[in-house]
């Protein structure tokens, strides 16, 4: 009993002791904040060391929050062992970094809000010092132009002339040979719940699944493809809206989905945008039709470093599907895109060489406008398919 008494003290004496450099530094601050030391710089200069001593001294954890400091490492594994707490939050700093999904939704949801903002992307190169476009070569080869007219670019990534080479881009085939008999296209959303400015409660029909139907059925039987729809939800837990794992959940139900059917050669991922004030509208066919929008997933921060724990082999064929389609889509209906947006992180763009992450107008629009952007949609995407460019 004499060890464990001797441990109960050494236990409480600590206590004491960390209550009381606390109840003396917040004295001393109360004091400081009633005008004590306005006058008294020294005075008030001590305070502050003072506080900031007794701070990182007896709550070290007080100290990390507010400060972040490099400290030695047998200080770290002691600070471990007396201060676990202290421990539990560095290390969740240090894996931050290594977590896709909590931080991709907040990440596309400010890369929407600033979208129209950044029509034109960083520059990588000055207009006034682009070269002259060598009669009988296309523009699109030119890699600042094709940069600046159809993309965005989010602070956090980039992107260079050997990734966005317009020449290989356009030359990749795209074209998809028809087979009604095995499933060839697949469309899911990884955030099932968003709906519309006209959406029925509890109606998934006038919701972004409604209209990955609609999607689905024009694709079927308008223009003869096999595509499987999955409607699955990601992004409710104990039914509760929760995105922060909704792409890890929608990886694994597509990934089983690709290997029951390893014929799927297309996999859009439909979601609807959430710019908030913003109504995206334009015309097909005489008819509202909501713009549209390609996100790509490029692994790769803005100082120009790989993603690692997000590899993606198919960042290439991506690109060129995007591309494809948005010159189609140019000629067949002119302002139904909005800039193609680049973005850090790989949103599930991994998973089959044609992938999609395609923003469907915003919560403003109504659900005959996202309809007839299906429309439209499916149009361009069987004249890309079809080879007809």
């Amino acid at each position: 009993m004499k060890l464990l008494d001797k441990i109960i003290q050494a236990v409480l004496t600590c206590a004491l002791l960390a209550l009381c450099g606390y109840i003396i530094v917040r004295s001393v601050a109360i004091a400081g904040e009633n005008g004590l030391f306005k006058n008294t710089p020294l005075l008030s200069a001590v305070y502050e060391k003072m506080e900031e001593w007794t701070a990182g001294t007896y709550i070290p954890v007080l100290s990390y929050v507010t400060e972040e400091t490099e400290k030695p490492d047998i200080l770290l594994e002691v600070e471990d062992r007396v201060f676990p707490v202290y421990g539990y939050i560095r290390r969740q700093q240090e894996n931050k970094a290594q977590v896709e999904s909590k931080s991709e939704y907040e990440m596309i949801l400010q890369a929407q809000a600033q979208a129209e903002e950044n029509k034109l992307p960083r520059e990588t190169e000055s207009e006034a010092a682009q070269p002259e476009i060598p009669a009988g070569e296309n523009r699109l080869w030119d890699f600042q132009y094709l940069l600046n007219h159809y993309f965005s670019m989010d602070m956090t990534t980039t992107i260079d002339a050997q990734r966005l080479d317009g020449k290989t881009l356009l030359a990749m085939d795209m074209t998809l040979e028809k087979d009604a008999s095995q499933p060839q296209i697949l469309i899911y959303h990884s955030h099932s719940q968003e709906a519309f400015a006209d959406s029925v409660e509890g109606d998934p029909s006038t919701t972004i699944v409604g209209i990955g139907e609609y999607l689905a059925q024009i694709l079927r039987e308008d223009y003869g493809y096999n595509v499987i729809h999955e409607d699955g939800v990601f992004d409710l837990v104990d039914g509760v809206l929760d995105r922060n794992l909704a792409y890890d959940f929608s990886e694994a139900a597509v990934t089983e989905i690709l290997k029951e059917y390893p014929s799927i050669e297309i996999v859009i991922d439909l979601h609807r945008d959430g710019v908030d004030g913003t109504r995206f509208v334009t015309e097909y066919n005489g008819k509202p039709a909501a713009q549209l929008m390609f996100i790509a997933g490029m692994s790769r921060t803005a100082d120009g470093q790989d993603i690692t724990y997000l590899p993606n082999p198919y960042i290439q064929d991506n690109l060129a599907f995007a591309l494809q389609l948005q010159l189609a889509a140019e000629e067949e209906v002119p302002d139904l895109m909005r800039n193609i947006y680049l973005m850090a992180y790989r949103f599930n763009l991994h998973l089959r060489p044609r992938s999609l992450l395609v923003e469907a107008g915003t919560q403003l629009s109504t659900v005959e406008e996202e309809k007839n952007a299906m429309e439209a949609f499916a149009a361009v995407l069987d004249k890309v398919l079809q080879g007809d460019v």
